[in-house]
C-alpha cells in the first residue's frame, strides 16, 4: 500500500498565486475599461474604517490606503498632481479594484442631476437608520415618498420659526452669560435644533430636578450625549448595545458597565434609549392631543399627508426623520460656526468689517425684542455679508468630506484637466474628456477639493467672506450641501440659524484667540497659524478639535 502525502505549502502557495493573478487580471480589465485613465494613484486597499483607525495611530497606515486625513491635507493638490479633476484609486487587494474621486463641478453637476443613474450605495448609510427609515437612507420610490411628505416641514413658516427660536435662545444665552466669560458656545446649535425639531423649549439653566417618571435622564441631557456619542454608537458593533428591550434595561450586550469604556458606553446606551423613549412619548401625546398648527419638525411630519389623507409617515418614519434632521443639522451648523469663530478670531480686520455690517443693519435694535416677529425676520435679507461669512466657513471647512455614489449603468461623465495654483492648466494641451463609469463603479464626490480648486476660486486658501457678495460667484463649485435632487433639504434651515447666531454673537462680543493657551510663533505664516489653531478630526464630518477662543463683551453693541 502506497501512502500519498499532500504538499500543503505547495497547495496554499498555488491558491495564493492564483488569487493574486486573478486580482491583477481584474485590475487590468477594469483599468483597460476606463481607457487607462492617467489620473491615478495606487494603494493596496481602498479607504475603509480599519485604515481610518490605524491612520490615527500611525501615518504609516497611509501606505495602505488613502485615509480622510491624507485627502484633507492635500485637498486640490491631490488632483493637480494627477493632472485631472477626477482621480482613480487603484487597489489590487480590494473587492472593487478601482474607485473614483470626483472634484470637478462639471462632473458633479452631471452626477447629482441624475439620481437614477447615480444612486447612493445604501449599505454605507445603514448605520444612520438608528431609529428608523429616513430621507437620507432611502432611494427610488421610497425616497420620493419621504421627500414628498417631509418637504412641507421646511416651508417658509418653518424657517421663520427657526429665526424666532434662534433669536430667543441667543437672548437667553446672553442673560445666562451676564458679564462673565461666555460658556457653552458649542451648545447653541443643539439648543436650537432641539427646540425646532421637537417643539420642546430648551433652556440654558442647569437641570437640578430629578428626571421625569419612567426616565433615567432629562431630555436635554439625552439629546446632548447622543449628539456627542453618535460616532461611538456607529463605530461599535450592534451586539455591544443589544436590542431595544436591552437598551431600555440599560444593558450593554456583553460589555461590563465598569471602567472607562464600560461607563462611557453605558452612558451612551442610556442616552440613545432615553431619546427614543422621549420621541415615542411625544408622538403618543400628540396623537391624542392633536398636532394641527404645530411648527416644530416632528409635529409637521406627523401632520404631513400625500394625495390620499391616509398616506402618512409611520411612527418609526417620523422618529427616523426627526433624528436624522437633528444629527445632520447639529453636525453642520455647530462645526461650521466653530470654524467661523476661529477664522474671525485670526482675522480681526474681517471681524471688524462683519461687525460694522451687522451694526449698519441692526443699529441698536435687538432682533426679536420690542418688535414684531415679522419685522425681525425681515432683517435676515439685509445681513448678506453674514451669510457670506457662513458660506466662506463652509467652503474652507466643508462638513461632508465624502459624498458616496454608485454608477447604476455603464455611462460616461465629462472630466476637466486639472489646474495649477494660478488657475492655468497643468498640461496646456489637455482637453476636456469623457470618462467611462462602469456599472457598479463606486466613487465619491469630494467637496474640499472642489472648494479649493483655483479654476473657480481665486486665492482659495484665503478667508474672504465678501467673495460671496459677487453676483457671479461660482455656485456650481460650492457643494457643502451636495447638489441636485438629493441636496440637503435643511440648507435654508442652517443658513437662517447661522445668520441669527453670527449676527447676535458679533453684535455683543469680540472674538480673539486665547494667547495663554495658543501662543503666537514669531514669523509663522497666516495659513500655518490657522491650521494650527483650527485642528480637525476627519470622522463622520469635519470636526474642530482645538480653537481656544476668548469672547469679550463689546462696549458698544
Amino acid at each position: 500500500m502506497v501512502t500519498q502525502f499532500v504538499d500543503v505549502p505547495l497547495v496554499l502557495g498555488t491558491i495564493v498565486i492564483a488569487w493574486f493573478v486573478k486580482r491583477c487580471l481584474g485590475v487590468w480589465v477594469a483599468w483597460r475599461a476606463i481607457g487607462s485613465y492617467p489620473g491615478c494613484y495606487i494603494r493596496p486597499f481602498q479607504q475603509n474604517i480599519v485604515v481610518e483607525i490605524l491612520a490615527k495611530v500611525s501615518r504609516m497606515a497611509r501606505l495602505l490606503a488613502f485615509d480622510n486625513g491624507q485627502k484633507w491635507e492635500r485637498k486640490y493638490s491631490l488632483f493637480s498632481d494627477a493632472g485631472w479633476d477626477v482621480i482613480a484609486i487603484v487597489s489590487p487587494l480590494s473587492p472593487n479594484p478601482i474607485e473614483l474621486i470626483v472634484a470637478d463641478p462639471v462632473s458633479i453637476k452631471t452626477i447629482t442631476g441624475n439620481r437614477i443613474l447615480f444612486p447612493k450605495p445604501l449599505e454605507l448609510y445603514a448605520p444612520l437608520m438608528l431609529y428608523g427609515t429616513n430621507l437620507v437612507t432611502t432611494e427610488g420610490d421610497v425616497w420620493s415618498r419621504h421627500r414628498r411628505l417631509v418637504s412641507p416641514s421646511f416651508k417658509e413658516s418653518s424657517i421663520r420659526y427657526v429665526w424666532e427660536q434662534t433669536v430667543r435662545i441667543m437672548n437667553e444665552m446672553f442673560d445666562d452669560w451676564g458679564h462673565e466669560s461666555p460658556k457653552r458656545v458649542n451648545h447653541i446649535a443643539l439648543m436650537v435644533i432641539s427646540t425646532v425639531a421637537f417643539g420642546r423649549k430648551a433652556n440654558w439653566g442647569s437641570q437640578s430636578s430629578p428626571p421625569p417618571l419612567g426616565h433615567e435622564m432629562h431630555f436635554n441631557d439625552a439629546l446632548r450625549i447622543v449628539s456627542e456619542k453618535v460616532l461611538l454608537r456607529l463605530a461599535l458593533p450592534p451586539w455591544v448595545w443589544g436590542d431595544k428591550e436591552t437598551r431600555e434595561r440599560m444593558g450593554l450586550g456583553g460589555i461590563a458597565s465598569t471602567g472607562w469604556l464600560g461607563s462611557t458606553v453605558k452612558e451612551a446606551a442610556v442616552a440613545f434609549a432615553e431619546l427614543e423613549l422621549y420621541m415615542e412619548e411625544m408622538i403618543d401625546e400628540r396623537s391624542v392631543g392633536g398636532f394641527a398648527g404645530r411648527r416644530d419638525i416632528m409635529g409637521q411630519l406627523m401632520n404631513a399627508t400625500g394625495d390620499d389623507a391616509s398616506d402618512r409617515l409611520s411612527k418609526r418614519d417620523v422618529i427616523g426623520n426627526t433624528y436624522i434632521f437633528l444629527f445632520a443639522g447639529h453636525e453642520t451648523t455647530s462645526h461650521s460656526l466653530a470654524f467661523l469663530f476661529g477664522l474671525l478670531a485670526l482675522d480681526q480686520d474681517e471681524q471688524e468689517a462683519l461687525y460694522n455690517h451687522i451694526h449698519s443693519v441692526l443699529g441698536d435694535r435687538e432682533p426679536g425684542l420690542n418688535q414684531a416677529p415679522n419685522q425681525a425676520y425681515e432683517d435676515l435679507g439685509s445681513l448678506s455679508l453674514v451669510l457670506g461669512a457662513f458660506y466662506e466657513s463652509l467652503r474652507l471647512y466643508p462638513p461632508a468630506l465624502n459624498i458616496p455614489k454608485l454608477s447604476a449603468e455603464d455611462t460616461t461623465v465629462p472630466v476637466m484637466p486639472a489646474v495649477k495654483e494660478d488657475g492655468t492648466q497643468v498640461d496646456p494641451s489637455a482637453k476636456p474628456k469623457s470618462l467611462l463609469f462602469l456599472k457598479g463603479t463606486s466613487f465619491y464626490l469630494y467637496p474640499p477639493a472642489v472648494h479649493y480648486n483655483p479654476r473657480y476660486w481665486k486665492d482659495p486658501y484665503a478667508f474672504k467672506p465678501a467673495r460671496f457678495l459677487d453676483p457671479e460667484w461660482p455656485r456650481e463649485a460650492f457643494v457643502p450641501f451636495s447638489a441636485g435632487p438629493r441636496a440637503c433639504i435643511g440648507r435654508r434651515f442652517a443658513e437662517v440659524e447661522a445668520t441669527a447666531v453670527i449676527s447676535l454673537v458679533l453684535k455683543h462680543y469680540q472674538i480673539t484667540v486665547d494667547e495663554a493657551r495658543f501662543p503666537s510663533i514669531p514669523g509663522e505664516e497666516a495659513i500655518a497659524r490657522r491650521e494650527r489653531l483650527l485642528g480637525t478630526s476627519q470622522d463622520l464630518s469635519l470636526t474642530p478639535t482645538n480653537a481656544p477662543l476668548v469672547f469679550t463683551k463689546r462696549e458698544r453693541s
